[in-house]
């Protein structure tokens, strides 16, 4: 064989032996971000979790962050037994403080869900608001105190212009009014909330409720949002030699995996190219 070409099948055979050599790197998946833990389906990045949530969860700067086209919302906390997300809405009010709010929503297709236990509550909203003449309030006994609750024990409420009522829901005239959304239609496409369109001045809303009087020491804030739980991972299926990476990720649905070199294929190789200078320093003498 001729030294050029030996020499080119030198070259070749060191770039095999690199190739594998970076291939035997971990995969690196975060276990947890801000404090909250990241087990399957989710993930700290790209690559991470199943490739279904990939667009919607996402660790950055130490903070993990959940993602719509409506905005970047904060994950307060995951809890796996209930297969539950918790976000806040950094437009959203609450007792304490309260601000003008644009729209939240999730997309058709997302494998999220308004959880059931969520009060959506409209505050400020118009007389003419569509909200009133489509019945699309929760008329329930539940519903008014809610409104009445925030009106009468929240002055933030002063905030947004809206003076303190006695009776918050449903005012007449030019009284701003509150109005619990019907957890029926967050059930349905297009699954958003939208202020302006609904001529409302801001919104809340609650996933844990205790004392009716106490919206503000004793309401939990936040927007519980259901994820579809046959993503998540089988019980029944070990986590085998890398539990990090299983938990962050499957290798068939994420199609992430890193391919992993046998420590037996890199040292043939790193013989092989011994043998190969061997002979070319033969051939050169």
């Amino acid at each position: 064989m001729h030294v050029p070409a030996m020499a080119e099948l030198a070259f070749i055979v060191a770039l095999l032996i690199l190739a594998s050599s970076s291939g035997t790197r971990a995969w690196v998946c975060e276990p947890s971000c801000g404090g909250i833990a990241l087990n399957y389906p989710f993930g700290s990045t790209w690559g991470c979790g199943h490739a279904n949530f990939q667009s919607y969860i996402n660790c950055s700067h130490g903070k993990l962050n959940f993602y719509t086209p409506t905005g970047i919302y904060k994950v307060q906390s995951i809890d796996y037994s209930r297969n539950v997300i918790v976000i806040v809405d950094p437009h959203m009010s609450t007792c304490s403080s309260m601000q003008l709010s644009g729209a939240f929503g999730l997309p058709v297709g997302a494998p999220f869900t308004f959880a059931s236990y969520n009060n959506i509550v409209l505050i400020g909203c118009s007389s003419t608001s569509s909200l009133f003449s489509k019945q699309s309030c929760d008329s329930s006994a539940e519903a008014q105190d809610i409104c009445s609750s925030l009106y009468q024990n929240c002055d933030a409420i002063g905030q947004i212009g809206i003076i303190a009522s006695n009776n918050g829901y449903g005012g007449q005239g030019s009284q701003s009014s509150c109005c619990v959304y019907s957890s029926s239609l967050l059930q349905t496409a297009p699954y958003e909330v939208d202020l302006p369109l609904l001529q409302c001045s801001t919104y809340t809303s609650i996933y844990g409720m205790g004392s009716i009087q106490s919206p503000q020491t004793s309401w939990l804030y936040g927007i519980a949002l259901q994820y579809d739980p046959s993503f998540s991972s089988p019980q029944s299926i070990p986590y085998g030699q890398y539990p990090s990476c299983y938990v962050c990720q499957r290798a068939e649905e994420s199609r992430s995996q890193p391919l992993r070199a046998s420590p037996w294929i890199s040292l043939g190789l790193l013989l092989l190219l011994v043998t190969v200078m061997t002979s070319l320093a033969r051939d050169g003498s």
